[in-house]
């Protein structure tokens, strides 16, 4: 609070006492008071006056900055009422009535709004529940009739539980640090049990799979982990165009850390996109090319590495291919940091 602020807001009071004082002047002279007792009066008077005046502006003034303060350094700024002493003065006291108003009404939207997310969730997650059935009887149908058109049904079926999952997924997405457990994962085991589980689409589309390396053990969670690795994989899947397909993966220890590589060699991203991939629905320019890309996969694989503390990123040359890398702390200890 500036002084000149304080000075213009008690305007009215600073004119009121001077009128006051003029009126007790022309009072003490009428009634014969000397020059030397009208002197001490007008002390008196503007000492008490200016004592006021001070004192109301220490209090004032440090309470605002100290409003103030708290306000910039607290990074939820909803607990700054929590944060705040009671002031001494009647406008100080109405604020702080007012913001906890605010508070609570706020409160109050944010846990309607939760109840409502956790609404969304159930429903997401009985609904997959219920759907998973259906898809797996039209596989077990499909296994027990091979045949062309029925492997090519198996592979749209694979796409739609791929979809299914990302939808799962993202709707635990928000409340991924409620349901993880960290614990030591084979590296080997994690991508095996992917490439087992989607074998058929690789039989069928031809795709040379290459693994070395992937004797390393990791701490993660293992469900999330698995999602991560099988939305790249099949991402990786969905823009092969050469002949020869080729999926190379490979671990690496470097200093603190192993670094997983998923290697392709698709149709590779464009320069121009290569920094947005992750973007929640950026699909970019083979995204358009293929009308069935959503540009939520990737988004879903880093929104829980950001969760689960684990680095991603990628590598591409157009036309030739694109190398996704997840990063992982060797020791549990680093993920607590």
């Amino acid at each position: 609070m500036k002084i000149k602020d304080y000075l213009f807001e008690k305007l009215y009071f600073i004119l009121l006492g001077l009128l006051t004082y003029a009126i007790i002047v022309l009072f003490l002279y009428g009634i014969g008071n000397n020059t030397q007792a009208i002197m001490v009066v007008s002390l008196l008077y503007w000492g008490m006056l200016l004592a006021i005046l001070i004192i109301e502006y220490v209090r004032r003034a440090s309470f605002y900055q100290r409003l103030l303060d708290t306000a910039q350094s607290l990074d939820e700024k909803y607990l700054l009422t929590e944060m705040m002493e009671e002031p001494l003065f009647l406008d100080g006291k109405i604020l702080m009535e007012v913001l906890h108003e605010v508070d609570k009404s706020m409160a109050d939207h944010v846990n309607l709004y939760r109840s409502a997310q956790a609404d969304y969730k159930d429903y997401i997650e009985m609904w997959v529940h219920e759907i998973k059935t259906p898809l797996a009887a039209a596989k077990l149908v499909i296994s027990n009739n091979p045949s062309a058109i029925t492997d090519s049904l198996h592979e749209e079926i694979e796409k739609v539980e791929s979809f299914v999952e990302q939808a799962l997924f993202y709707a635990r997405s928000t409340s991924v640090e409620k349901d993880y457990l960290i614990k030591e994962l084979s590296l080997q085991e994690c991508i095996s049990k992917i490439l087992r589980k989607h074998s058929k689409i690789f039989i069928l589309q031809k795709i040379s799979v290459e693994l070395s390396n992937l004797d390393q053990i990791v701490y993660s969670d293992n469900k999330w982990l698995e999602f991560i690795l099988e939305q790249i994989i099949l991402n990786a899947i969905k823009y092969m165009d050469k002949e020869e397909k080729t999926l190379h993966i490979y671990a690496e220890r470097k200093e603190n850390t192993i670094h997983l590589h998923i290697q392709d060699n698709g149709i590779g991203i464009c320069p121009s996109d290569i920094s947005r991939i992750f973007e929640r629905g950026f699909t970019g320019k083979n995204g358009r090319i293929n009308e069935k890309a959503t540009g939520m996969g990737l988004y879903l694989c880093k929104s829980l590495c950001d969760k689960l503390y684990l680095g991603i990123h990628a590598a591409s040359s157009e036309g030739e291919g694109t190398t996704i890398t997840l990063d992982f702390p060797i020791s549990t200890l680093m993920l607590l940091k």
